[in-house]
């Protein structure tokens, strides 16, 4: 085993520990598992989030229909992050845009639409396989948390 010592500067010395010029299986797991540790655990957490988030998307996914000041308004969600609302009555979308979650919060962001915002609202949601309940987190923009926040029905297939 060799032993080589390298100064990088006054603060910092690097040691080599090398076995002819490879460095030994034993050396290897001591050096560098710990050091890649960190970034494991990150990627395992990532998975794991990206999983929760595809499962939520899935549940939240599908039409769901609330009343409201006398009209009923239909809120689109889709599988692949993108949602609409529209007013019974109208032929097209009032708003729609682009939503994130991550847990059991929810992140709508307005991309389009008569009732469009730039700002983004956050929920907190809770579904099951009848109703979706929105409770606000943080939302400045008045007309959407009025409209997102409380309970709402899904459609069935057959309805839709």
């Amino acid at each position: 085993m060799f032993v080589n010592c390298i100064n990088l500067n006054k603060n910092h010395t690097h040691f080599q520990f090398t076995y002819g010029n490879l460095l030994t299986p034993t050396l290897m797991k001591t050096l560098l598992i710990p050091k890649a540790l960190p970034a494991i655990a990150v990627l395992i957490f990532s998975m794991l989030n990206s999983y929760a988030q595809d499962e939520s998307s899935d549940q939240l996914a599908g039409t769901w229909t609330k009343s409201m000041n006398g009209a009923t308004a239909r809120f689109m969600i889709s599988p692949d992050n993108a949602w609409e609302v529209e007013f019974t009555g109208d032929d097209e979308a009032d708003v729609y845009g682009t939503y994130l979650i991550t847990g059991k919060q929810i992140t709508f962001t307005d991309k389009g639409g008569e009732y469009s915002s730039a700002s983004s609202g956050d929920y907190e949601f809770q579904v099951d396989d009848t109703s979706l309940i929105f409770t606000i987190v943080d939302d400045p923009v008045t007309g959407r948390s009025m409209l997102v926040k409380g309970i709402w029905t899904r459609v069935s297939e057959e309805d839709q």
